[in-house]
């Protein structure tokens, strides 16, 4: 697969890679930030909430937690800083490695197909304008997830429209920008109809 075409496979190859490559049995959430720094944030926005649809998904209290690890790094996203942060107790947390692994393979096959798929196209509606005001539909859809976690499968919602926002920017496709902020309202719809 040629390198243009391989932008979010690659993403999904390094990471599975930080998981293998940490001694020991437990991967530090830093270690796995790290590794998506140097991507840029399309890369983490759109890799982080794809993680929450894998098996790993499902351990309690674990869409949460990466709600918040994706608010802190959209915020710094909407203040303009290049580089990644987040608190130290959340480059602590460890996650265990096998999981990682497991929900890295499992998304293997779907960076592929994604890779084939999108491509740059309509990018003034990707560009900065366009990139802060997905920052704060993203802040607004994340504050949806912990009430939905308690609903199985309800907070997956969100996150795929904040996967569509972050692959939006990776490929810089306004169109996948566009769909982003209509998959928004659905999500938000649907999240209502979920808890009430």
């Amino acid at each position: 697969m040629p390198e243009q075409e391989s932008v979010l496979t690659s993403v999904v190859d390094d990471l599975q890679k930080c998981a293998r490559d940490t001694p020991g049995s437990k991967v530090p959430a830093g270690d796995l930030l790290a590794t998506l720094g140097h991507r840029g944030y399309g890369a983490a926005l759109a890799i982080l909430p794809l993680i929450e649809l894998s098996p790993i998904g499902g351990v309690p209290g674990f869409p949460t937690m990466l709600a918040v690890v994706l608010a802190v790094l959209t915020l710094r996203l909407l203040l303009g800083y290049r580089s990644f942060w987040v608190p130290n107790w959340l480059r602590r947390r460890e996650l265990r490695s096998d999981r990682v692994i497991r929900s890295v393979e499992w998304l293997r096959p779907l960076s592929q197909r994604i890779d084939a798929k999108l491509h740059e196209r309509l990018s003034r509606f990707a560009g900065p304008a366009g990139r802060r005001a997905a920052g704060c539909v993203i802040l607004g859809l994340l504050l949806t997830v912990p009430p939905l976690e308690i609903v199985p499968l309800a907070s997956s919602a969100p996150m795929i429209v904040i996967a569509i926002f972050g692959l939006g920017m990776l490929f810089n496709d306004g169109l996948l920008m566009l769909l982003g902020f209509i998959g928004a309202i659905i999500a938000v719809l649907g999240g209502l109809s979920f808890l009430i």
